[in-house]
């Protein structure tokens, strides 16, 4: 079954009570994650924390997959977001900028859900094949905006095949960076690593 086929299995709320009910289970994962750790989540706990009963919450989720499947969503569209609203300050801006502003926008969305995000992950492994399409097409776009005399053919095509990678992996990798780093630090050497390549040109 696929994630689109796994999200219409769950009854969507039209209402505004449903609608609260849907959050508060979504919103109610980060706290189990918090009081219980990640390897504690049950549908039974969510509930708990939501304030709903477990009959209410499968009324929206028929089991834990469809929970996260709908976190991922959310996810999904709070990354479309940062894409939207960086491309349209950057519009005018050279190539670096953008890049920057997008990875720095990119870790954060990604940073607020960290202890969630392996299990999101791996409740739906085509997530980080979309997130990787997400961004060459902003590239691609981005691109072919830009001074058309600064990149060659060979140098964009170049480009839009390791950018999308590079940032998809160093921006996952943040998430849980290495002790050494802070998140902080992560970002920095993200941002860093990614300018270095784009710069090479």
């Amino acid at each position: 079954m696929t994630t689109l086929e796994r999200t219409f299995t769950r009854r969507e709320p039209k209402q505004q009570r449903s609608r609260q009910t849907v959050d508060a289970v979504l919103e109610a994962v980060q706290l189990v994650v918090k009081r219980h750790g990640t390897r504690a989540i049950t549908t039974n706990r969510i509930a708990e924390a939501a304030g709903v009963s477990v009959g209410s919450l499968y009324q929206y989720f028929p089991d834990k997959r469809a929970i996260f499947t709908a976190l991922h969503d959310r996810h999904v569209d709070d990354v479309r977001q940062v894409i939207g609203q960086t491309t349209a300050a950057c519009a005018s801006a050279p190539l670096e900028e953008f890049t920057r502003e997008l990875v720095r926008g990119l870790v954060n969305v990604h940073a607020e859900a960290g202890e969630l995000h392996e299990i999101v992950s791996s409740a739906v492994p085509e997530g980080a094949l979309g997130f990787k399409n997400a961004l060459h097409h902003t590239f691609g776009r981005v691109l072919s905006q830009t001074d058309q005399n600064r990149y060659s053919p060979d140098q964009t095509q170049r480009m839009l095949f390791v950018l999308p990678s590079m940032v998809e992996s160093l921006v996952h990798g943040t998430v849980h960076p290495a002790r050494a780093l802070s998140r902080d630090g992560a970002m920095s050497e993200t941002i860093r690593t990614v300018l270095v390549y784009v710069n090479s040109f």
